[in-house]
């Protein structure tokens, strides 16, 4: 763990493009141990790939950018948007956004609708240049700030680790039985090459990235089968070993204070009422773990948050909609099929 006292100025350029850094420097924790970089060409160590797919809400992507502009990386890194379903004379989302993105380069990646998630960030992987690529998908918020140096820091400070993420559970899952150990993959980081010799199998529906994500045959099996540990990383930059991945209060524990990067799932849980979220603790963490019941005025907030991160704009676009579904159904017209929502 370590804390970014000083760090660059960022520019926004070209996917091809290199920034010289000024002056900065990193203090460690007792123990830890880091580079310090001082006035030399910087090379960014992390490409960090956005995946955003042409049905989804915009909201959603809204919520994202405003996350990544609001709190500051603490390391210097690449971006990639990988949008889905977007012809190359398609006018883009977020254009201004990426203009503003304190990054070191942006390139914009273009896939068929038809392509898993898991797919792209392999294709992305095996095209971008840096030791790690850090992955979001659709439904991805930061909540705090230095994330990337979390990131970072938890390989930085453990020799074997061998993948991040912002979450993880221990949750059964095919034909793996409790404690099936598996980094959720919202917002994982990894080295690009391991990434890159990753076994991915046959990658045709949303159903494969599941597996892939926590399968038998899954990414963090195939981490662990190297000797090497998957960690969780959370928003005071504290990593946590996989027995202890219920103790970070990331993941269906408590108020999940610790989380670094929501998603629905971990907004599914802040909303739930007690029953729900007593069944979602049991299925994460098993029975020993009890469920801690949460204030109305708590769970109405989160839900307000995800839902309506533009406020009175998303929430007018939902009561046009409602009040459309109510004059079709009214003068018997077919209702509007609306938009798909999916994680990927």
């Amino acid at each position: 763990m370590f804390r970014v006292v000083s760090r660059s100025r960022s520019l926004c350029l070209p996917a091809t493009s290199t920034i010289r850094a000024e002056p900065w420097c990193i203090r460690t924790a007792p123990g830890a141990l880091h580079a310090v970089s001082h006035n030399e060409e910087f090379v960014p160590r992390v490409t960090v790939l956005y995946l955003w797919r042409r049905v989804n809400d915009l909201r959603y992507a809204h919520a994202f950018f405003r996350s990544i502009r609001r709190f500051p990386a603490g390391a210097e890194y690449d971006f990639v948007f990988a949008v889905k379903d977007y012809a190359s004379d398609d006018q883009l989302p977020h254009i201004g956004d990426l203009a503003v993105l304190p990054c070191a380069s942006v390139k914009v990646m273009r896939f068929a609708d038809e392509r898993t998630p898991v797919s792209i960030y392999r294709e992305v992987s095996e095209g971008c240049g840096t030791e790690f690529v850090l992955v979001f998908n659709s439904w991805s918020r930061i909540l705090a700030p230095n994330w990337l140096a979390h990131y970072v820091g938890a390989f930085d400070c453990f020799a074997d680790c061998g993948l991040v993420g912002a979450s993880g559970s221990h949750e059964a899952a095919w034909s793996q039985p409790f404690p099936n150990m598996a980094i959720r993959s919202n917002a994982f980081m990894i080295r690009t090459s391991l990434f890159n010799a990753l076994e991915l199998g046959s990658l045709k529906t949303i159903l494969d990235d599941h597996r892939f994500e926590a399968g038998p045959d899954g990414m963090t099996r195939q981490v662990m089968a190297r000797n090497l540990t998957p960690l969780v990383v959370d928003r005071f930059g504290r990593a946590w070993r996989p027995r202890n991945w219920g103790q970070s209060r990331t993941f269906r524990v408590r108020e999940q204070e610790g989380l670094l990067v929501a998603d629905n799932r971990t907004n599914q849980y802040a909303c739930g009422s007690a029953r729900k979220r007593g069944r979602l603790v049991e299925r994460a963490w098993g029975p020993e773990m009890t469920a801690r019941r949460s204030a109305l005025h708590r769970r109405i907030l989160e839900w307000l948050w995800w839902n309506y991160p533009r406020g009175p704009l998303d929430m007018a676009r939902d009561g046009l909609a409602a009040f459309d579904r109510l004059l079709r159904k009214i003068t018997r017209r077919p209702a509007d099929p609306g938009r798909k929502v999916f994680p990927n």
